[in-house]
């Protein structure tokens, strides 16, 4: 059977004409095209924190805490922030000379581990270099064991927790300093109870393989005079996101720890649901396993009925957000609730968290994507949902806006129910500062 022969079609003036046209038809065509795509694109890519797709914060106040020329101030979440009457105010931030650097923090030598007070409810601080603090002992002190107990349950009673991996400590092992005046004077450092951690049979017998360092934040509930859970993290000893999250307890004022559970475990996919994924890209073979996302630089508190809620620091690959765990059994056993929120560009941010007198939880964050945000989110139903962000801040500025460095952020709670969120920011004026902002986190 014979195909069609081609066809030969005659071609007139006319259909020239159309012919050489089609060319020009066609570049303007592609130009309209791009522009419509750059268009889509940006918005696209302005969305993530445009002002215009979120809600501000009503009647938000900001506070700079501490600035100092030729300084370079940050990372609350990394050094702390405590109160025990709602009125007396500290927080933890690191000091540092001011240097441009590209691809980086511009901070460069000479960091501190600092603190800044406030006695007016957060309206006015002073930053000071406390004495026998964080970094006074060399970067891995000789540690002291602990003889006589702490009283947890004391007014003054705060606890900073030292591990390694960032700004201003550098002790594997872990160490804990404590103050029973509300850090005018700090006793330590100490050692994390009469065993090594790192040895422990639970975090040795995990899927970690080689060894271990300890990578906390200062992350604790009081339970009584000489009961205190404490949030730790280990990681594999140098390899950057392998850290996961587990509690430990003291029952004798701090001589001693046991561990209690894990919050996100190490990998092991002999003892996991394979099916479970973190929905991060519409690929799901791309996708990874809770327990293969870094789990780190954790808040948590403690609800009236006694369920633990902790908030945390997640991550793999490009993708940073927040997510929240719930235990009722004293920290024994974990559950995933709820994805807080997106935590941005770059390495993303860790979340700070609390409740207001009516029990609604408030967590908040830094957005590190143009134009650099903070963001806050609450929830009414115990953590299992949350509520669509609103920016608490945003009007970022530095010398080179090349890396958006802000967030880390720590959340006290006032003794008249409002919030304080302390965290670092950056303006024109104000480079590279320590902030704060208050508001009513029920209204």
């Amino acid at each position: 059977m014979m195909r069609n022969p081609l066809r030969v079609i005659p071609v007139n003036k006319q259909m020239m004409t159309n012919l050489n046209q089609l060319p020009k038809i066609a570049v303007v065509k592609c130009f309209m095209i791009l522009f419509v795509l750059q268009f889509q694109n940006a918005k696209a890519q302005a969305s993530s924190t445009n002002e215009l797709n979120y809600q501000r914060v009503d009647n938000a106040e900001h506070i700079v805490v501490y600035h100092e020329e030729g300084k370079f101030l940050g990372w609350p979440a990394n050094n702390g922030a405590w109160s025990a009457d709602g009125e007396n105010m500290l927080v933890g931030f690191t000091r540092g000379d001011y240097k441009l650097i590209v691809g980086n923090h511009n901070i460069g030598g000479n960091q501190e581990s600092w603190l800044a007070r406030s006695s007016d409810m957060g309206k006015t601080w002073k930053g000071y270099d406390p004495k026998d603090y964080v970094g006074d002992f060399d970067k891995k002190p000789e540690l002291q064991t602990l003889v006589n107990p702490i009283d947890f349950s004391h007014p003054q009673f705060a606890m900073r927790v030292v591990g390694t991996s960032y700004h201003g400590a550098y002790d594997e092992r872990g160490h804990f300093f404590f103050t029973y005046d509300a850090g005018e004077s700090w006793n330590g450092p100490y050692r994390l109870g009469i065993d090594n951690i790192r040895e422990w049979t639970e975090l040795k017998n995990s899927a970690f393989p080689g060894d271990l360092e300890l990578t906390p934040r200062t992350d604790y509930v009081v339970e009584g005079k000489d009961e205190c859970l404490v949030f730790m993290s280990v990681r594999e000893e140098g390899n950057f996101g392998t850290d996961r999250l587990f509690c430990m307890r003291t029952v004798d004022g701090g001589k001693s720890f046991k561990f209690v559970g894990w919050v996100v475990p190490p990998y092991d996919e002999k003892k996991v649901d394979l099916s479970l994924k973190i929905k991060l890209e519409e690929d799901d073979a791309k996708n990874p396993h809770p327990d293969q996302s870094r789990a780190v630089m954790s808040q948590t508190i403690r609800l009236d009925n006694g369920k633990l809620i902790s908030a945390m620091r997640r991550r793999y690959e490009k993708h940073n957000w927040v997510d929240a765990y719930a235990s009722e059994d004293g920290g024994v056993t974990w559950t995933f609730i709820s994805e807080v929120g997106d935590a941005g560009a770059g390495n993303g941010n860790p979340p700070a968290l609390n409740i207001t007198d009516n029990g609604r939880l408030v967590a908040i964050f830094g957005n590190r994507e143009e134009p650099g945000t903070m963001m806050v989110v609450y929830s009414d139903n115990e953590g299992q949902s949350w509520s669509k962000p609103k920016i608490l801040r945003d009007g970022y500025g530095s010398v080179d806006m090349e890396t958006i460095d802000l967030g880390y952020p720590q959340l006290l709670k006032r003794k008249d129910g409002k919030m304080v969120a302390l965290y670092y920011w950056s303006t024109k004026d104000d480079l590279h500062h320590i902030a704060a902002t208050i508001w009513d986190g029920d209204n």
